[in-house]
């Protein structure tokens, strides 16, 4: 039985979808850029936002990578929303921004969109 809960959440998770498949397909070679807000004491989760150019402005596409990609948990830290995301040993913001990319456009998709930091 599908809730209405689930319904729901399935059509924010399409929108969010939508949304970023626009903001990304104005731009000629489609960049996310990953911002590291705070590491763990231990080192073993971060948090970080996303964002991107649209239009000559910064766009703030947090919440909804969040929705899209899988990857870490929203929260706020310090009035801002970010994601925390678990793991070491590897470039997280690399792995979120790829992530996104294989959620959007499917497995081919994985390095349509560029991650840079800043």
């Amino acid at each position: 039985m599908i809730t209405k809960e689930r319904t729901e959440k399935e059509k924010e998770t399409q929108r969010a979808q939508e949304f970023l498949c626009a903001v990304f397909a104005k731009q000629e070679r489609p960049i996310a850029y990953t911002i590291l807000k705070s590491v763990s004491a231990s080192g073993m989760s971060r948090t970080m936002k996303v964002v991107t150019y649209d239009d000559g402005r910064v766009l703030d596409i947090t919440w909804w990578v969040s929705l899209v990609s899988g990857v870490g948990t929203l929260t706020e830290k310090n009035g801002q929303r970010v994601l925390r995301v678990g793991g070491c040993g590897m470039d997280m913001g690399f792995h979120l921004v790829h992530s996104l990319g294989i959620a959007l456009y499917g497995l081919e998709g994985g390095y349509k969109i560029s991650q840079e930091w800043l």
